[in-house]
């Protein structure tokens, strides 16, 4: 796993979670890792379009922003804004997390 574990712990504590699991946290930092592996990917496909062998931030930004915009996702992907809305969302109703995460897992 390319993504630390500390800093998404951290997330999903500032989140309002008061304790978090360790499977939880793997969860979501697989969940992110493959998101952002996909935001490249795409990335780069703009850099290429655009004839230049670098990948700026204008071509992050026009990848995670079609992604945001697509109006029929890829079976069993999620909008990267909803993932965090909603985990965000079920914790301020007092949702455990692991529960949050593994809905998003399950759709």
């Amino acid at each position: 796993m390319a993504i630390p574990k500390a800093p998404v712990k951290r997330i999903i504590q500032n989140a309002g979670a008061e304790r978090v699991s360790s499977d939880a946290v793997d969860a979501l930092a697989e969940y992110l890792e493959e998101y952002a592996e996909e935001v490249s990917k795409d990335a780069v496909t703009y850099a290429k379009y655009a004839k230049r062998k670098t990948v700026k931030e204008e071509d992050v930004s026009l990848a995670v922003n079609s992604s945001k915009s697509s109006e029929s996702p890829e079976e069993g992907k999620h909008n990267i804004v909803d993932v965090i809305k909603g985990v965000f969302d079920a914790v301020s109703e007092g949702q455990g997390i692991e529960d949050v995460i593994k809905s998003f897992m399950k759709k």
